[in-house]
């Protein structure tokens, strides 16, 4: 069972705190830096994301029960959801004018984009992955798979759709790519543009490198606890914010938050007493008909096995 950070409460006080959804689905587009101030956008010069780079927001990672593609991970790819619907993310190039039409920030005709993975920090143990685009819907293994705090290599995914040849458009726009973790938590990966085209004279790529943007991505809903709780007859009802939406098509269930209660904090001293199912809606309520007397304890925990 995987439990979220561990969140004990007296029945008198009981709820969860809801962050802010990330703003609207974004194309992360990859153009030139104008290095030199000049208006120009030339050889040499090195790649950068136009407009927003990402680095403001953080990309949130949810469950996925066993038994649906990429199951049994924390995921984020382009299929519909109900909790952050908009998080879901492609990269692009800005075409030169043979594809889609021009702008002043394309990368030099001939340049060949992809996108390095740096660095990536994480949960210690965990291990954070992608599969390229589509391909979580047909296997369960991860195109490349990262052990946090350690040397990424500076793995990299090309982002342009053509060949590496002289004069071909730079521009990409692919979809459909899947990222994932194994572990709940926050997960910074460092990116970077590179060109790996060999068309510049001495077979040298048109562009340098990018700067290093880093982004955050967060593996399981969030819970933080504050205000109070309700008495309902002879039981105590929890009711909190909710941010446990976990849908990822309309016809799938959520999975199952389980209530788990103690009265001393000790490790085996915690009992399941219900479960609650993951749904978007704007709080979540759950009755103990039988609370002990005094104080008690509870807090959330999930399985990502298959509902019955």
């Amino acid at each position: 069972m995987k439990h979220l950070s561990p969140a004990f409460f007296p029945t008198i006080s009981v709820l969860l705190a809801l962050s802010v959804p990330s703003a609207a689905h974004d194309h992360y587009i990859a153009g030139v830096l104008d290095a030199n101030g000049n208006g120009q956008y030339e050889a040499g010069e090195p790649l950068a994301l136009t407009g927003d780079d990402g680095t403001s927001k953080v990309f949130h990672l949810l469950p996925r029960r066993t038994g649906l593609p990429a199951g049994g991970r924390y995921v984020l790819d382009e299929r519909a959801r109900d909790l952050f619907p908009n998080d879901s993310f492609a990269f692009t190039v800005l075409s030169d004018g043979q594809y889609d039409a021009p702008s002043p920030q394309h990368p030099r005709s001939g340049a060949q984009i992809w996108m390095e993975i740096v660095s990536v920090a994480g949960p210690p143990g965990a291990t954070f992955s992608f599969w390229d685009e589509n391909q979580a819907l047909v296997s369960n293994q991860p195109t490349r798979s990262f052990p946090t705090n350690l040397p990424a290599g500076n793995f990299a995914f090309v982002l342009s759709e053509g060949p590496d040849a002289a004069g071909e458009d730079p521009h990409g726009h692919i979809h459909g790519r899947t990222w994932t973790a194994d572990m709940p938590g926050d997960y910074r990966i460092g990116f970077r543009l590179v060109d790996r085209s060999t068309n510049r004279p001495g077979g040298q790529p048109w562009h340098a490198p990018g700067a290093t943007f880093i982004w955050h991505f967060k593996a399981g809903p969030e819970f933080q606890f504050t205000g109070i709780e309700k008495q309902a007859g002879a039981g105590v009802t929890l009711v909190w914010p909710s941010q446990m939406g976990t849908r990822t098509a309309v016809n799938e269930t959520g999975v199952s938050f389980q209530i788990m209660r103690s009265t001393t904090l000790e490790p085996d001293s915690w009992e399941p007493v219900g479960t609650v199912i993951g749904t978007s809606a704007a709080t979540a309520t759950f009755t103990d008909p039988n609370p002990p007397t005094g104080r008690a304890l509870y807090r959330l925990a999930y399985s990502w096995a298959a509902e019955p």
